[in-house]
């Protein structure tokens, strides 16, 4: 089981979060995938593969609610199948 950071422990409701707050990617994961299928993990390599947008600040990778649900919507584009399939 995943430890929970403090911040999201205190509020575990993605809609109590602003899209442009700040969040580490160990907290990203726990709000937005508590049961998975995303770790920390996977969002670095979200990260490095250009997927998810973040900032660095003070050598940590930050991120935001905007940017985590639009990764999942292109995410969901891609499964999608095209109108010609």
């Amino acid at each position: 089981m995943r430890k929970i950071p403090p911040r999201v422990a205190a509020r575990p409701d993605p809609a109590a979060w602003s899209e442009t707050e700040v969040l580490t990617l160990a907290e990203a994961a726990a709000l937005f995938f508590p049961q998975g299928p995303l770790s920390e993990s996977s969002l670095r390599h979200a990260y490095r593969n250009r997927i998810l947008e973040t900032t660095m600040i003070a050598r940590k990778l930050l991120t935001t609610k905007r940017a985590i649900l639009a990764m999942a919507d292109v995410a969901r584009q891609s499964r999608e199948p095209s109108p010609g399939d």
